[in-house]
Formats: C-alpha cells, structure tokens, sequence
C-alpha cells in the first residue's frame, strides 16, 4: 500500500489536473511560481529535485488513478499515447540499466578467475577490483604528472 500524500503533493496535483492541456507540458519553474511548498537551494545540480521526488509519489499512490508524465519540457497528466511514450522509454531504461548491472556484476563474479589469453594486451587472472598497490602506483604517476 502507498503512502498518503503530503499537503503539496495534493496541491502539486490539483495544479497539474487544473492546468491540463493536451499537448502543453508544466515546467519546474511554472510549479515552483505558482505551488506552495517548492523552493529553488542553493547548490542544487539538478532543479528542485522535490517535485520530481512528489511526483513519484503522486505517480506510486494508489489512490490517484491518473498518471502525471514527464520529458524535458516539464509535467503534465498524459493523454493515451503520452503515457504509452513515456511508459515505453522507462521500459527501455529500466531495462538498459538490468543489463549494465548484470554486466558489473558479472565482472565482480569473475575476479581472481584465470581466463584463456587471447591476445597480448589480455592478462591471465581477471582482476575486477583496483588493488592498493595499483592504486598507489596510479597516485604517484599523477602527482608526477602534475609537477
């Protein structure tokens, strides 16, 4: 079960369903001027980071039947094919993002493994993790390329 949402999250919402357009989308900066609660930190790398943190929410409540979708341009309450768009690409992430962890995990899995060489560049133990002597070796060639 989902957690309830939170007084801005309600009012981020009911923004976002007041302000439908079919094809116009809401940006950050749009929500931040016109729902209470968002404010712009300092040292921020990416742009109020809270309304995408609600908007998770708002998508993860089961209450709330509608699904509020995203791109660059900003937010709204996708119409049919927006949702089928937007659903598709997290698909194709989420699944982008399996393989590159099976991939990690896989070379973790191999460490310390002896392997067929191939070719000259190839070494013959497979070594996943950087060892402190390398790292210190590593270290030292970079301070010594600074000076």
């Amino acid at each position: 079960m989902s957690k309830e949402l939170t007084p801005r999250q309600w009012e981020l919402y009911n923004f976002l369903k007041n302000n439908y357009d079919d094809e116009t989308y809401i940006s950050k900066s749009e929500i931040v001027k016109y729902v209470s609660g968002y404010e712009i930190k300092d040292g921020e790398t990416r742009f109020c980071r809270d309304i995408e943190f609600d908007i998770h929410d708002i998508n993860n409540n089961e209450i709330i039947q509608k699904i509020i979708v995203s791109n660059h341009k900003g937010y709204k309450i996708g119409n049919p094919k927006q949702v089928h768009d937007y659903l598709w690409s997290r698909e194709i992430a989420a699944k982008q993002s399996l393989i590159l962890t099976y991939k990690m995990r896989r070379k973790a899995e191999l460490n310390n493994q002896y392997r067929l060489k191939f070719g000259k560049s190839e070494r013959n133990v497979i070594e996943a993790y950087l060892k402190k002597e390398e790292k210190e070796i590593m270290n030292n060639d970079n301070e010594s390329k600074d000076n």
